[in-house]
């Protein structure tokens, strides 16, 4: 309530009359002002349009305050609103998903440094005997020539049938003899699918000469293991690979010699390595 004073609401009053009444506060014309009523003499009171203006625009600015205040107090005094059930759809969008995490690779396992692998121990090889086979054979025979080649290792008492690209085509043991031939290259000069020699009494297969012996000068060659005229092998195929020999020629088992034989020309190098 506005209270009543002249430092609020300035009071005009007609030149002849006096009020009768108090101040009324009401709204004669919409807006609200401070009646008061007057009287004339001899005349009955008469409410007359004598107002005390207030000042509206400070009233109703304290109305507004007095209302913003209200309205605080209530709010905070009522119960929470759920917000989130009061959302209609679409009024407001969801915020977007965070990004999926990026997967981290597994770590690398360090590799180990390469190692070199350490090289077989070579032994050497140990010479055939008349009684003992040679220990140690090596892959490839011992001598430095290449291509296509017999070659004919007297002290281990094994034959290599040697390829173009000088690969190994087959490595037979054999029964020889340690002073004959000699040492040397020498070539295939003729083949005999089968051969006999009238003095031992003896046929042999598969017979390539080479060279010929230094007495009788009866030809030296690869055969297979001879046989008497009866068929009795003059020796075992167990025994090959040892030096004992009579003659000079240097005898395989059926099998090699039929394997070299189909193989080998005419011409063809044969090389002899020396005795232990």
């Amino acid at each position: 309530m506005v209270p009543e004073g002249p430092s609020n609401c300035p009071v005009t009053f007609y030149p002849s009359g006096k009020p009768v009444t108090s101040g009324i506060w009401s709204y004669p014309t919409g807006t609200l002002a401070l009646m008061w009523y007057f009287s004339k003499s001899g005349s009955p009171v008469t409410p007359l349009a004598f107002v005390r203006r207030p000042l509206v625009t400070s009233v109703s600015a304290l109305v507004a305050v007095a209302l913003v205040f209200a309205t605080g107090i209530a709010v905070s005094s009522a119960a929470p609103v759920n917000n989130a059930a009061n959302l209609q759809p679409g009024s407001m969008r969801a915020p977007p998903p965070p990004p999926p995490p990026t997967p981290t690779p597994p770590p690398t396992p360090a590799t180990p440094p390469p190692t070199t692998p350490t090289p077989a121990k070579v032994r050497a090889p140990k010479p055939a005997s008349r009684t003992h086979k040679a220990r140690n054979v090596p892959e490839f025979p011992r001598d430095t020539r290449h291509g296509r080649r017999i070659v004919y290792d007297k002290a281990l008492m094994t034959v290599w049938v040697m390829g173009e690209q000088n690969q190994v085509i087959g490595r037979y043991p054999v029964v020889g003899r340690f002073d004959r031939p000699v040492m040397g290259t020498y070539r295939i000069f003729s083949k005999s699918k089968v051969a006999y020699n009238p003095n031992s009494k003896v046929t042999f297969n598969h017979m390539m000469r080479f060279t010929y012996g230094p007495d009788t000068k009866s030809p030296i060659g690869l055969h297979a293991i001879p046989r008497y005229y009866d068929g009795t092998a003059m020796h075992s195929v167990k025994q090959l690979g040892l030096a004992i020999a009579a003659g000079g020629c240097v005898r395989l088992s059926e099998e090699a010699a039929a394997a070299i034989y189909k193989w080998a020309k005419v011409g063809d190098r044969v090389i002899v390595l020396p005795s232990p």
